[in-house]
């Protein structure tokens, strides 16, 4: 068996330390130990663009809240248009590194896309200081409303949070959020409640294989 190999690591501002681990050439995002993405399965990432930029109109503005492995903007690249453009939000600056290193091949080098704004923030500091700015917003925040590892990550997914989501977005846009556990019976109707229509969709990691399921929440302001 092929070993892992730690490749780097970094520390979130929340003191989670996140490590960038080598097997058989792919590679997993672990938090604390704990796999958070990986190159190998990353179909739900993809999914989580795909359900919202399917019919993005011209010159639309897109938001994504976590990097991963890139999977997430690279799909919703490949849905705008040459005058779209696509806000990349990434609390942790090693993540961005190893984005432009060992992963940048897997989704195609993303980064490099002149549509992409990337900000080195919080990705609630650019929904309060963008209102009415997306047609689509798209959240890979930790392990969704439910399976919280910080804390501070729970206010995106309360009712101040998808207030201020909704004031973000434009008047006909879509909101997906990313969960590992399909376990929150109580956020479909908080999503309902700040006027979105929503669906939920459980989404296999890899394309076509069998195995347990991550959820996509997808609202549409009503």
């Amino acid at each position: 068996m092929k070993p892992r190999v730690t490749i780097a690591t970094a520390t979130s501002p929340d003191g989670t330390e996140l490590q960038l681990v080598e097997h058989d050439g792919d590679y997993v995002i672990n938090a604390d130990g704990i796999p958070l993405m990986s190159t190998r399965l990353h179909f739900s990432e993809e999914e989580l663009a795909r359900l919202v930029c399917e019919h993005l109109p011209r010159r639309a503005c897109v938001l994504i809240g976590g990097l991963g492995c890139g999977y997430t903007l690279r799909t919703a690249l490949s849905h705008l248009t040459e005058d779209g453009k696509a806000v990349q939000a990434e609390l942790v600056p090693e993540v961005v590194e190893w984005n432009r290193g060992p992963l940048a091949g897997f989704a195609d080098h993303p980064l490099d896309d002149p549509r992409v704004e990337l900000v080195i923030d919080d990705v609630a500091n650019v929904l309060k200081s963008r209102p009415r700015t997306f047609d689509a917003i798209m959240l890979d925040v930790d392990n969704g409303p439910s399976a919280i590892i910080d804390e501070k990550n729970a206010w995106l997914y309360s009712d101040a949070g998808l207030y201020t989501i909704r004031q973000a977005l434009k008047a006909d846009g879509r909101l997906a959020i990313w969960a590992a556990v399909d376990d929150d019976r109580a956020f479909p109707a908080r999503l309902r409640n700040h006027g979105f229509e929503d669906e939920k969709h459980l989404i296999r990691p890899r394309k076509g294989k069998g195995g347990f399921r991550h959820v996509i929440y997808v609202g549409r302001l009503r």
